[in-house]
């Protein structure tokens, strides 16, 4: 029986990096793109069931409380967070004539709400579910990264870790896209520029230079003890 894994998170936390690593094993069928559930049914089940595919990865850059309910008891669940400084930066650098739509832009409380949550997953650990930091994700040749795999039972090398190796989708009928060569309305730059990102090399992305924070964001960050705890040296860096 195939095994279903769904990574979730934040926006810009990483959640497609980690699905295109875990997608590397080959062992593991991953769905390009984003949705909140696998349905065997409408994937390929013979294909599946004729190769050695062990595992479904998908991805959700958004967690949801249900992701903890029965709907999912069958779900192995990766939940991942990012510091907010190099979060909102990111954000704001797509989103920002939504910045005052709430509706549409992922605010600060949204974050917080979920860094709660992923605090409590972490002090608690439950079956099935794993957290891990985006930052955490590169240390020690992505040990922490390589503890999960092996207590999920994958069977993997070092070269899954090694992008050049590689050539990784978050549309399957898009393949690589130089840097130089984005352009276009909003959805599709976006898209092109995702696609960009995650065929270069794993590593640590967060550059103090390109923080770029509204006055509003750095204060709540700074001045919330979630956060604060979780990330310490965002006050010396702001």
């Amino acid at each position: 029986m195939v095994q279903k894994i769904i990574i979730t998170g934040f926006p810009h936390c990483g959640t497609t990096i980690l699905k295109s690593i875990i997608g590397h094993i080959n062992s593991v069928k991953e769905i390009y793109e984003e949705t909140d559930i696998i349905n065997l049914e409408e994937t390929d089940k013979m294909m599946l069931e004729k190769s050695d595919k062990k595992f479904i990865v998908c991805k959700y850059p958004l967690y949801n409380s249900k992701f903890l309910s029965e709907e999912y008891n069958d779900y192995i669940k990766i939940i991942i967070i990012r510091n907010p400084l190099y979060v909102f930066s990111s954000l704001n650098k797509r989103f920002d004539k939504d910045y005052h739509n709430i509706d549409k832009y992922p605010t600060i409380e949204k974050y917080i709400d979920y860094i709660k949550v992923f605090k409590k997953l972490k002090s608690n650990i439950k079956e099935n579910v794993y957290t891990i930091k985006y930052e955490d994700m590169f240390k020690d040749n992505f040990l922490q990264l390589k503890n999960i795999f092996d207590n999920i039972g994958m069977k993997y090398n070092n070269c899954i870790f090694d992008n050049t190796q590689y050539i990784n989708y978050c549309d399957k009928n898009k393949t690589r896209i130089k840097e130089e060569n984005i352009k276009g309305e909003k959805g599709k730059l976006h898209m092109d520029y995702r696609i960009m990102q995650i065929n270069k090399p794993f590593l640590l992305n967060n550059d103090i230079s390109k923080i770029n924070l509204h006055k509003d964001q750095e204060t709540k960050i700074i001045n919330n003890n979630d956060i604060i705890e979780l990330y310490p040296d965002i006050l010396k860096i702001i």
